[in-house]
């Protein structure tokens, strides 16, 4: 980040010394003008991490993941016992001499490897439905954020920004009077109980 306010420090040195070359500024004269053209560039940072935290959708769809998560291994536990009581009950019927035939074991073995082939099949799909989930929150959450930006922006007037509190931040410092996150946690959250609210409304009708 400091090579490039650096850089466009430079271009704007370079610039103004272009637009003021009949006035012959001095070095410290451009590097001034540079600094105010700088500082008229509003920036502005959220932390990603207290929106997922505090954004009452956010936290929603987060419970409906974990419910989720927590559905899925309870269903792989009980077809795991399943197949751990299908095992023992071969197991013990061979050591019995259970079996009239080799035909027969041979089908009760088959009927186990099947078996343990659908619950490896039950997992894919499973963690593929996750998966799926997980990505269609991300982008609702994504798509939400920055709606909800374009409008907060259109009075803000901020030029740019940015995010952290995530991998691969995108600033690694910055001084807290650019942290808006609060302000747009708040607008989230207002937005979404309003949204709720019409949709009440909208199921009375």
């Amino acid at each position: 980040m400091k090579k490039n306010i650096i850089k466009t420090l430079t271009l704007l040195t370079v610039v103004v010394a272009m637009v003021s070359c009949n006035k012959q500024p001095s070095k410290m004269d451009g590097e001034n003008a540079a600094n105010e053209e700088a500082q008229g560039v509003r920036i502005a940072y959220v932390e990603v991490d207290s929106i997922i935290n505090q954004y009452e959708y956010a936290k929603l769809m987060n419970d409906s993941l974990e419910k989720m998560g927590a559905n899925a291994t309870t269903i792989l536990n009980n077809k795991d016992k399943e197949l751990e009581r299908s095992y023992n009950s071969i197991q013990t019927k061979l050591q019995n001499n259970g079996f009239t035939s080799e035909q027969q074991y041979k089908n009760a073995v088959a009927a186990f490897e099947q078996e343990r082939n659908n619950r490896v099949a039950l997992e894919a799909r499973l963690s593929n439905e996750l998966m799926q989930k997980q990505a269609d929150f991300t982008k609702a959450l994504h798509d939400s954020v920055n709606n909800f930006l374009e409008d907060y922006n259109k009075d803000k007037k901020y030029d740019i920004i940015l995010r952290t509190g995530i991998a691969n931040e995108v600033i690694l410092y910055a001084d807290k009077k650019f942290d808006i996150t609060q302000d747009v946690i708040n607008g989230l959250n207002n937005r979404y109980k309003k949204q709720e609210v019409k949709v009440e409304n909208e199921n009375k009708e």
